[in-house]
């Protein structure tokens, strides 16, 4: 691959003239046909996005074997859970501050970095006290990589198609997910819980070539008046792309977007202005930390100890719900521009709340009913969850739209916190009907604030969603 300095060209052969301001770099950047520099921002920090998936559900996989090979209680096996999510809880706010000053691609390599080495050092942990240590601190780096990705990703997509755009990006969260709880049923039976670990820190590489390869948020540069370097960093997209580039049309009208609000601060996130799509924001995400974390991470476990399934099985049941979190999350990518933001989030979280009644009324049933239930309320969850990567970011201003992402992020991890503690004075105690009914109240609540506080952001300019 070549470096960015190395395709930086005249700005002339992309048909740009003229002085280089915040309405000009928004306009170059809505013109952008398919270019070569964001299917390679893609994959990068896409295989980012994958590992962080793979890493935070690599416990489900390994739980079983750490419970046995350290003889956990159960007040143990919630801390050990939750410890990951205090480190991405401060990841959450940690990283955002610093992607607004440092900048998207910065934050994005090193908390790539901090993710890779802690996995690696997880698998040689000797003790659970270091590995409930390491764990905090990869949480540290699995918090703050997924809003500063989704902040990145959103703001080099034109409004044509961005929701497609980001959410064929965010598939690959899922799908780490996935990979984690296949490679998990195949890899510890075999290799050890160990292995997992080791696999989990590829990131490490990412610390290293990541600002090499793909340019900063041309936005962001904007925003901080690095006019220069912004006008660069447009450059090296408009240099790779398939087909001629249009004119740069409607510049003034994107000066008076860029210009019409003054640049906001973090207070603003809770001021008039903000403050309902800030609630709708934190109900999105803490329902998807409450479900995902109170329940698919237990899932192998509950399987194991509740309906005394082999481990084999146990594991395999799981994979099996991450592959319908997978074709969830398809299905909502090729629909999310023609449907809508709201719809599909309400929708699918109304679909799960329904999936989960059902697994609490069937709860006495064989492992497979009950395996089902839950696994299309994964499915489902999974449409909602992924959408939350293209709508948090759509709702506020450059100035503070990492920032907005890391405290609805911030959410999910302190959702993450309880919902493990909460399955494990009741699930793992034998209550499932009444575990099962708490996880469906979540996703309907968060259905109806969405419904009534939220706004649709489909097919705008982001600088139009501007309050």
């Amino acid at each position: 691959m070549r470096t960015i300095d190395n395709i930086m060209g005249d700005r002339s052969s992309a048909g740009v003239s003229g002085p280089v301001t915040r309405g000009s770099i928004i306009a170059r950047l809505e013109r952008l046909p398919r270019n070569a520099m964001q299917v390679r921002a893609r994959i990068l920090i896409g295989l980012a996005t994958f590992f962080d998936g793979f890493d935070v559900i690599a416990i489900a996989a390994t739980l079983p074997v750490l419970i046995a090979k350290w003889h956990l209680t159960p007040w143990e096996i919630g801390f050990l859970i939750g410890s990951g999510s205090v480190g991405q809880l401060l990841g959450a706010f940690l990283f955002p501050w610093y992607a607004e000053r440092k900048g998207r691609v910065r934050a994005i390599a090193l908390s790539s970095g901090i993710i890779g080495i802690t996995s690696i050092a997880c698998g040689f942990a000797p003790t659970f006290a270091a590995f409930v240590a390491l764990r905090v601190i990869q949480g540290v780096g699995l918090g703050g990589e997924l809003p500063v990705a989704a902040t990145y990703i959103n703001e080099i997509s034109r409004a044509h198609g961005r929701g497609r755009f980001v959410l064929l990006y965010e598939i690959v969260f899922p799908v780490g997910l996935l990979a984690s709880n296949a490679l998990g049923a195949w890899i510890v039976p075999r290799f050890g819980w160990q292995a997992m670990y080791w696999i989990g820190g590829m990131p490490l590489i990412l610390f290293f070539v990541l600002r090499k390869l793909v340019p900063e948020s041309p936005r962001w540069l904007a925003e901080r008046e690095r006019m220069a370097d912004a006008d660069a960093a447009v450059h090296a997209f408009e240099r790779t792309a398939k087909e001629p580039l249009p004119p740069v049309t409607h510049s003034a009208e994107f000066e008076a977007m860029a210009n019409r609000h003054p640049k906001r601060r973090m207070r603003d996130l809770f001021g008039p202005a903000y403050l309902k799509r800030t609630l709708a924001v934190a109900m999105l995400w803490i329902t998807c930390g409450f479900i995902q974390y109170g329940l698919s991470t237990w899932l192998p476990t509950i399987y194991r100890t509740v309906y005394h399934a082999p481990l084999q099985l146990a594991l395999n049941l799981a994979v099996a719900a991450s592959v319908l979190g997978v074709l969830g999350s398809l299905t909502c990518a090729l629909l999310v521009d023609k449907v809508g933001r709201k719809p599909i989030i309400n929708l699918s979280f109304l679909a799960c709340t329904l999936s989960l009644l059902l697994a609490g009324v069937f709860h006495e049933s064989s492992v497979y009913v009950v395996a089902t239930f839950c696994a299309f309320s994964l499915g489902f969850l999974a449409c909602g969850f992924i959408t939350a990567y293209v709508y948090t970011p759509e709702l506020y201003p450059t100035s503070i739209r990492a920032t907005g992402c890391g405290i609805g992020g911030a959410w999910l991890k302190v959702a993450a916190i309880f919902a493990p503690a909460i399955v494990s004075k009741t699930m793992i105690g034998g209550n499932l009907q009444v575990a099962f009914y708490v996880l469906a109240a979540v996703p309907f609540l968060a259905a109806v604030v969405v419904h009534f506080l939220g706004i649709e952001t489909k097919g705008k300019v982001l600088e139009q969603l501007e309050a």
